[in-house]
């Protein structure tokens, strides 16, 4: 079996997009709510046609004994009950898988889209100003914090972690690297959240963002968890673009969770004059 086909969470159908696939997804989702919701319906419609019919006692004429009747009421019941329940759980635990997914992409793309936007250029002190702006459960204390400093953020920046020196991080956001200034409480609040909300990790490349950059950047998280026992909430690298084989590999949620790290996110930030250069035509001969 190949690995995509292990860890993928998002292979669903043969499109694609993320959006097309949980679309298709869902809407075979719904049909097969509907058809169970029939099925449902004519088994509920049934029972009541039973019930009453025990009642009147229209069935005391098919048997002798009014006790055998109610064994066999009882026993059609509880076997028509079991057939609308198994489905129904099924149907509710893949309900509730899909919609997990749901909420996991829209909430990756809002993250990507909104750090996109909010930097101005591709800089470690523009990304940790867009996570302010891009992550809800950090967005206030961390914005409080910013406000408090207003100077530089060199405690996030470049660090390294003592116990290992081949270990360095480009940002590094975790409660033991929040400053005291004494002055308020944004420091307790943004160490608070962050003890909670685990460790954000930021790695800023000039050039493309490949699968096998990633891996080396999992593996340096996974190091920084077991030597700091900090969890980790948020792994983003930031690059000019992203290739299909890194954006597969950060798709895979289910298998990054397991190693530790709650979300792996990637941002195509083209650099300015990346941007601003025009397009290239080949040449006809």
């Amino acid at each position: 079996m190949r690995e995509t086909d292990k860890f993928s969470d998002y292979d669903l159908s043969s499109s694609t997009i993320l959006t097309t696939r949980f679309g298709y997804e869902s809407t075979r989702l719904i049909h097969l709510a509907q058809k169970n919701l029939y099925v449902v319906i004519g088994l509920i419609a049934a029972l009541v046609v039973l019930s009453i019919l025990n009642i009147l006692g229209a069935l005391d004429y098919l048997s002798t004994s009014s006790e055998q009747v109610d064994k066999i009421v009882d026993l059609i019941l509880l076997v028509v009950l079991i057939v609308v329940l198994i489905p129904l759980v099924l149907l509710l635990l893949r309900s509730r898988n899909v919609l997990d997914r749901w909420t996991d992409m829209f909430e990756r793309n809002t993250i990507m889209a909104t750090m996109s936007i909010t930097m101005t250029a591709r800089t470690k002190e523009e990304a940790i100003l867009g996570l302010s702006q891009s992550i809800q459960e950090i967005s206030k204390p961390l914005q409080e914090y910013l406000d408090s400093r207003k100077t530089s953020l060199n405690e996030f920046l470049d660090v390294s972690i003592h116990s290992n020196n081949n270990l360095i991080f480009d940002v590094l956001l975790d409660s033991d690297h929040v400053l005291n200034d004494g002055s308020s409480n944004a420091s307790n609040n943004l160490k608070n959240v962050l003890k909670e909300y685990g460790a954000i990790i930021i790695k800023i490349v000039d050039g493309d963002i490949d699968g096998n950059l990633v891996r080396l950047f999992i593996d340096s998280l996974i190091k920084y968890n077991s030597v700091t026992k900090h969890p980790i909430g948020m792994g983003l690298v930031i690059g000019d673009s992203l290739t299909d084989d890194a954006r597969e590999y950060a798709n895979k949620i289910s298998f990054h969770r397991k190693r530790g790290i709650d979300q792996l996110i990637l941002v195509a930030k083209p650099s300015s004059s990346a941007a601003s250069e025009p397009p290239q035509h080949a040449s006809v001969t």
